[in-house]
């Protein structure tokens, strides 16, 4: 499985900061404001759509109830969806500079990963629900270059709870079908569909027109169901927040109101619900609150027949155990024949994801949907197998100074820097780069003085220092992670323009104490430590021993970057401990052997130390990797004394926990500016690489 994901934050008014992240690597962008000729085109389809006899009964008395059809008319014409597809087209084939690196990789990364055999999803990760609606399936881009890709809504980020989930005890896969309000609609061909399961051995529960009491009590039925179908009348929230289903005559639902009931059959094993209903992007939205792996509604109002064939092709290829999305996007593509009287239909059927999940299968709703990280390479593929946690190892990239993206500055301009006192700070994974840097920069240009700032009241770190840029108390910020959408949205109110200029690789190190008796960790065993999954050593092979996991703060952009890209959605267990330096930590690992420490930091700042000693790393259960080797003599305090770091495999990323190192700068064309780019100037010379690979990184080139 690959995942293409492309995350947008903003509004149509302004535009749209974009985070594309696949495979190895992530890169941003800028996306411009939503033409208005698009957002004029999409509402002149809708209002004709809605204005087809099938739809316009549906819509009137309660918002997005479906009616079986009486005769197609000619509100609808076909012109409206070609413009919709042209305009959108229009847009996001723009030729705007911020945005034409996000283009152009999306084609690098479809040509590179069309001959892996891996099955690809693309994801689109937006708030905004303009953006949400649109059909981004038509885009050309994904038309030609991902033509068997069905293009998934990503489900809101929240706390993950599938390690508390159970699998049904049914034997056979269990589906609940609930048949709500149906006048007007033609249920008995949704019903028939789903009877025609039975025959491949499916048990299926029917409930007409519930009672909300018979509802909740099936869905806590102790066996559990695998799949969850409603057929009815429903209906979302113009802004797509809320949604809810009518149950019977007198009830309408919405899904708050019965989410114990829900949450309980999610516990239970339900992995995936149909809403063969109309316009169920709200009841999406709340269904992926309560952690339901996987959702399929449709996004506008749905006439019956173009629903009853959409159910049918899908489980006609679901049940030959194609994956939920090559199954909706064969079961979407096959309503085409729907175009002349109910224009963009094929656009209605959506699939909404929680983010990480692997592809679901006929045969896969016998297991627990564990979260994997977002991508991870076939075994087949000749580069290392990889999981997401060397996100910013981008390669083949131009140079590109954007305001929102990532900035890469290869030769060194050696003009004078500015004269004066700079203020500097942030991530204290860099101290091992400022003690041999200032020195040269001090040495051969004494009037660039350099100052590194600590926050008054905050801890040092990366998202320390970002905050201290934008609020004027530096000049520029060092980091050890990127620059999260949410700053980048605070900087645009500020009027702030930031760019990021990855200077260096860095390689995070695991310590613990010298004598524990463990040959290494993998990356699993290492995210179920730090998730409360994992508490004794006994459990990955070591002695019998409680382990105290440590970690530094959430400012911290170490531990932001584990928490994003080990853990996932997941929260750090109870049993982590945090401490507010480095320092401090190693200390308390190396203090008690029985304590069981552990704790992870920049390898810089661990592989010396004689107090803790590093663990090897292994990725998927392969070979374990070292992050450091023995260096050219002896250490006299301990035999690792004196190790360096294992280029070889950090150079050729075998290692399996890398990140970049970037230097913020903010643009204002003033002398803090300059300092800035400056200072990443040099760190991207061949004398400052040297320099960062002397401190114990990676050079960047």
């Amino acid at each position: 499985m690959a995942i293409v994901n492309l995350k947008l934050r903003g509004n149509s008014q302004e535009g749209f900061l974009v985070i594309l992240r696949a495979k190895n690597l992530e890169e941003e962008g800028f996306l411009p404001a939503l033409l208005p000729e698009l957002k004029t085109s999409f509402n002149q389809w809708q209002l004709a759509y809605r204005q087809i006899e099938a739809v316009r009964s549906c819509i009137a008395p309660a918002p997005g109830i479906r009616l079986t059809p009486k005769k197609a008319t000619n509100y609808s014409h076909a012109e409206y969806t070609v413009a919709v597809k042209d305009y959108l087209n229009q847009w996001l084939n723009s030729g705007d500079s911020r945005w034409r690196p996000i283009r152009d990789r999306l084609i690098a990364i479809a040509q590179q990963l069309h001959g892996s055999n891996e099955e690809i999803r693309v994801i689109i990760d937006a708030k905004d629900i303009d953006l949400r609606r649109l059909p981004w399936q038509e885009w050309n881009l994904f038309e030609e270059h991902y033509p068997h890709v069905e293009v998934a809504l990503s489900a809101p980020k929240t706390v993950n709870q599938h390690k508390n989930q159970l699998i049904p005890k049914s034997q056979n896969v269990r589906i609940l079908v609930a048949v709500g309000r149906s006048d007007g609609i033609n249920t008995k061909d949704d019903l028939k569909v789903i009877q025609e399961l039975e025959k491949n051995g499916v048990e299926i529960l029917c409930l007409m027109q519930p009672s909300r009491k018979e509802l909740c009590d099936a869905l806590w039925d102790e066996q559990g169901y695998h799949i969850f179908v409603f057929t009815g009348h429903s209906g979302s929230q113009e802004d797509g927040q809320i949604g809810w289903i009518e149950l019977n005559d007198k009830d309408s639902l919405s899904i708050e109101e019965f989410k114990e009931a829900l949450k309980q059959a999610i516990h239970k094993g339900l992995q995936l619900a149909i809403f063969n209903s109309c316009d169920g992007l709200g009841l999406a939205n709340q269904l992926a609150q309560l952690h339901l792996p996987q959702i399929i509604v449709m996004r506008e109002p749905v006439p019956d027949m173009v629903a009853v064939d959409f159910l049918k092709y899908f489980f006609q290829e679901f049940t030959r155990n194609n994956s939920l999305f090559t199954s909706v996007q064969k079961a979407r593509k096959r309503l085409e024949h729907f175009k002349s009287d109910y224009p963009g239909a094929i656009w209605l059927p959506t699939i909404c994801i929680e983010p990480n999940i692997e592809p679901l299968t006929w045969q896969g709703l016998h297991t627990i949907p564990v979260p994997e990280p977002t991508s991870q390479k076939s075994e087949k593929s000749t580069h290392q197998p990889q999981q997401n946690i060397k996100p910013w190892l981008l390669t083949g990239l131009v140079g590109l100074a954007v305001s929102t993206g990532v900035y890469f500055a290869w030769n060194f301009i050696s003009s004078s820097p500015p004269a004066g006192t700079f203020r500097y700070g942030g991530s204290t994974s860099w101290a091992p780069i400022r003690n041999v840097v200032e020195k040269k920069l001090q040495e051969k240009w004494p009037q660039f003085k350099l100052s590194y700032y600590l926050h008054p009241t905050l801890p040092p770190g990366s998202g320390t220092g970002i905050k201290m840029l934008l609020d004027g108390q530096i000049s520029f910020a060092e980091s050890s992670r990127y620059i999260r959408d949410y700053e980048s949205l605070r900087a645009t109110a500020l009027g702030i323009k930031l760019k990021q200029v990855p200077v260096g690789i860095d390689a995070i190190a695991i310590a613990v104490h010298p004598n524990l008796s463990i040959s290494g960790l993998s990356v699993e065993q290492f995210k179920g430590i730090y998730a409360g999954q994992i508490t004794n050593w006994q459990q990955v092979g070591g002695p019998n021993l409680p382990i105290t996991p440590y970690s530094r703060p959430d400012d911290s952009g170490t531990t932001e970057f584990v928490k994003d890209n080990i853990l996932g959605s997941r929260n750090f267990g109870a049993n982590v401990k945090l401490i507010s330096t480095t320092t401090e930590a190693l200390k308390l690992v190396g203090k008690n052997l029985n304590h069981g420490g552990i704790y992870y930091a920049s390898a810089a700042e661990v592989i010396h130390q004689c107090s803790v000693k590093t663990l090897p790393i292994s990725l998927g259960g392969g070979k374990f990797i070292a992050v450091d080797q023995p260096g050219n003599t002896p250490g006299v305090k301990c035999p690792w004394q004196n190790n360096k770091l294992n280029l070889e495999v950090l150079k050729n990323n075998k290692y399996p926990i890398t990140r970049y190192l970037f230097v913020i700068i903010k643009q204002n064309n003033q002398d803090d500016e300059k300092a800035g780019d400056f200072f990443a100037n040099y760190l991207l010379s061949a004398e400052g690489q040297d320099l960062i690979e002397q401190a114990g990184f990676i050079r960047r080139h």
